[in-house]
């Protein structure tokens, strides 16, 4: 069987691929479409998917993310074509535990002025700052990135919220609480944390209307999809003083756009889809698509295969 990633990609992991039978293709991520069809029956990769001209190749019959996310894909194509979908699921988990937890404190301990009276050499004392320990927060999402991220604040003292669909119970959260109660208790949070898939029903997730229902004060993390939060009203919401601060690592058009407020806002924080990296990223990538091309040279058992029903 014949294996297709960018060029990238096969200078990292194609040796491996070999050694398990396969042949490797590879395409330059500058001109994906040098041909019209490679002649793959199986693509890995993540958004750059979204240059190539998959549709176009008639053998294909497996995708393989290194990415999480998969709404840069259409879905209702690789559904109709039968092709077995698998994202990268929960390998990217303790990174981006890690960025939730770092957005969170930036925005308490004022890090943006640290950093600015410092290049000034400033020894400027500051008598307040806010705290993790004694708040409330809300992961939007109880999957396994929500988990890790509680696991993470649970040594700050925070009470630990989560919502999902049904209410269903996860550990570690103190409280999981579901659709029909998600508006009456938002009130009660100081710190929301975005963790949600991109899907038809969680586009504007966060919209004008709930963050009028959120206390001022607020601290919003995204660190899921862009598309969960309507930016338009995030950018209100900061201006009047309803969130007090937001750590961006995801954004409704990416890269983001220079003629974006966002950039302007003093207590936003903006990362460029980076809440993933991490020392050994090399093994994480290419976690779930080598368990899967390993899989289907010997007992099928494949891992996170997408539920096209459900969007993730």
């Amino acid at each position: 069987m014949k294996v297709l990633m960018g060029q990238g990609l096969a200078r990292k992991y194609g040796e491996r691929i070999e050694k398990l039978g396969y042949q490797v293709l590879s395409y330059d991520e500058k001109n994906p479409n040098e041909k019209s069809d490679y002649g793959e029956d199986i693509l890995i990769g993540a958004i750059d998917l979204k240059k190539i001209n998959y549709k176009e190749h008639k053998n294909l019959k497996y995708i393989f993310l290194t990415s999480v996310g998969i709404d840069f894909l259409d879905l209702d194509y690789i559904k109709k074509k039968e092709i077995t979908l698998s994202n990268n699921n929960g390998a990217y988990d303790d990174p981006i535990a890690e960025w939730i937890v770092y957005g969170l404190l930036q925005i308490n301990k004022d890090d943006r002025r640290n950093i600015e009276n410092q290049k000034e050499k400033l020894w400027k004392k500051r008598s307040f700052a806010y705290n993790l320990y004694g708040k409330k927060a809300l992961f939007m999402g109880t999957g396994t990135i929500a988990v890790a991220g509680a696991k993470r604040l649970k040594g700050f003292e925070i009470e630990l919220n989560g919502f999902n669909t049904s209410g269903r119970k996860v550990e570690p959260f103190d409280n999981v609480y579901s659709l029909e109660e998600l508006d009456r208790i938002l009130p009660e949070m100081d710190y929301l944390i975005m963790c949600l898939p991109g899907t038809e029903k969680t586009h504007h997730m966060l919209n004008a209307d709930r963050f009028a229902k959120l206390k001022d004060g607020v601290v919003v993390v995204n660190i899921s999809r862009g598309s969960t939060i309507d930016e338009d009203a995030l950018v209100d919401a900061v201006k009047s003083g309803k969130v007090r601060g937001a750590a961006l690592d995801v954004f409704e058009e990416e890269p983001l756009s220079k003629d974006s407020e966002l950039w302007e806002l003093e207590n936003v924080y903006i990362y460029p889809h980076i809440s993933f990296t991490c020392e050994d990223l090399g093994a994480r990538q290419f976690a779930t698509a080598y368990q899967n091309l390993k899989a289907l040279k010997n007992d099928g058992d494949f891992k996170n295969i997408v539920d096209f029903d459900k969007g993730y």
